[in-house]
């Protein structure tokens, strides 16, 4: 079992170091860039402090013996086992405030009143599935220390509706923007940049996908078979984590990126529609919808549109917050 905690041990140093990393510059560039620190900003900064605490106390699990083949003097199975709950408990709520964190940021690029209801409806039906998930997580499926989904038939068939539902809650986050951008005029590479951008949590479900082949064979699973695949599942659940972190962050490091020409020297192309409409991030849309933007006349005046509706400034030409 020593490949399982060698395992643990890598997954959550590369994904804190990444991770840390990338929120850092996030945080940069709404606070010093952009000078727009948002809720979703705040929600990511503390779904990424669940993430470092979840980190810390299963790294002292693993101290204290957690998925240890030998033996050692400080070894204690009780200590490890409350440390690999508190573990847990903040990892599954870190997984529900991070889907929070890019429901926010979807918030602010969406112009239309129907898909911002959409998204409010979302986040209040995630942050229902979060409460109800970790009560059965870290209570009511929860035995010797770890959140055991083949316990009992109900823990299995909630395990099946977490697991099913939280890769369905990943796509549908993942594949929204698709939806938002249909109607923006934007030059197609920009349009499909910003998709990839604000899609990234598509990676993050491969995770959860994983985890849930690992619930199905635990169901007949016994033994050293069945104490493996639980180390496997909280390995995979820190990966899903990191990389829902990793993509949710994706798409405010955009201003860091605009002096790549190579990337970003288009322009937007001139809809036949208006809109009236303005809010966070709707220079994604507004710019490319706007009829009265005049023709810029060079590279540099192409991403400097002038409206009548408020839009963004030339520093704000993709992802860049009022």
């Amino acid at each position: 079992m020593g490949n399982y905690r060698d395992s643990l041990y890598a997954a959550a140093i590369f994904f804190l170091v990444v991770d840390t990393t990338i929120v850092l510059a996030r945080v940069y560039v709404r606070t010093r860039v952009v000078h727009s620190f948002g809720w979703d900003d705040f929600v990511l900064c503390l779904t990424h402090i669940g993430f470092v605490i979840s980190i810390g106390l299963g790294f002292t699990a693993l101290h204290y013996g957690y998925a240890a083949e030998d033996t050692q003097p400080w070894y204690d199975a009780d200590t490890a086992t409350m440390f690999t709950y508190g573990n847990q408990t903040t990892l599954y709520i870190s997984a529900g405030l991070v889907k929070l964190a890019v429901a926010l940021v979807l918030l602010r690029i969406a112009v239309g009143k129907g898909i911002r209801i959409l998204l409010i409806t979302s986040m209040v039906v995630v942050s229902i599935w979060t409460i109800i998930t970790v009560v059965f997580a870290s209570g009511i499926c929860a035995t010797g220390g770890s959140s055991n989904w083949v316990g009992s038939a109900k823990c299995t068939e909630v395990a099946y509706f977490r697991t099913i539902s939280n890769i369905f809650i990943d796509y549908f986050y993942a594949l929204l923007p698709i939806w938002i951008l249909r109607g923006s005029q934007m030059k197609t590479r920009l349009k499909l940049i910003a998709i990839f951008l604000l899609g990234l949590g598509v990676f993050a479900s491969t995770a959860t996908i994983v985890k849930l082949v690992i619930i199905v064979r635990l169901t007949t699973a016994t033994g050293k078979t069945a104490n493996g695949l639980h180390y496997d599942l909280l390995l995979w659940a820190d990966i899903e984590l990191g990389l829902a972190i990793l993509a949710a962050s994706a798409a405010a490091l955009r201003p860091l990126l605009r002096h790549i020409p190579a990337l970003f020297d288009g322009t937007t192309k001139h809809g036949t529609r208006d809109t009236t409409e303005s809010g966070p991030y709707h220079e994604l849309v507004v710019n490319s919808r706007d009829t009265n933007i005049k023709k810029p006349t060079d590279a540099i005046t192409a991403m400097r549109p002038k409206t009548t509706g408020g839009a963004a400034s030339s520093d704000e030409e993709l992802f860049r917050v009022q």
